[in-house]
This record gives structure tokens, C-alpha cells and sequence, in this order.
């Protein structure tokens, strides 16, 4: 475990007490815990390989390029909320 920092939720509409009581809900200042518990260190170590089209530039540290990607993933698959800007907005039928 090399990731100290606490996790972000990125730009979000949420108040300070909401925001508050998520962070503590899902171990968002405790990153060794929400790893833990995603297994974020398991899958990024499977998922460290290059493509093809990315070995040419290659990677400093695949395993925590891989790191980073499913951390900030598993922060917007458990807090649709994380990030709204960068969310899929859903509209009802107008017929």
C-alpha cells in the first residue's frame, strides 16, 4: 500500500455534512481501507499490462497507473454522486 492521500470525490453538489458523512460511509480518508476492501491492489496487479498501442509510450509505474484507475472507478460505481460533471445524465420520456 503506497497511497496515503485521501481519496477524491472530485467537484460534487453535495454539502459539507453530506459530503462528510460519505467520506466516513466508504473509507475515503482511509485509503488502506477502501483498497483493502475493493481489493484494489489484487486487480491492479492484473491489470498493470500495457497494450500494445501503450507500450510505445510506456508507463513510470503501470501497477499504480492501474491503481489510480480502479480507485477513482470504484469511487463513481459506490458514490454516483463523486464527480457529477463527468456523469451520464438520464431524462424521462417527454411522450
Amino acid at each position: 500500500m503506497t497511497h496515503q492521500e485521501p481519496l477524491d470525490l472530485g467537484a460534487t453538489e453535495l454539502s459539507e455534512a453530506e459530503e462528510a458523512r460519505i467520506r466516513s460511509e466508504h473509507d475515503l480518508d482511509r485509503p488502506e481501507v477502501f483498497d483493502r476492501r475493493n481489493d484494489v491492489d489484487r486487480r491492479a496487479r492484473t491489470r498493470a499490462n500495457l497494450l500494445p498501442e501503450e507500450q510505445d509510450t510506456g508507463s513510470a509505474d503501470a501497477e499504480a497507473q492501474a491503481r489510480e484507475v480502479l480507485r477513482d472507478s470504484d469511487v463513481r460505481t459506490e458514490i454516483p454522486e463523486s464527480a457529477p460533471d463527468t456523469m451520464v445524465e438520464r431524462r424521462e420520456s417527454g411522450e
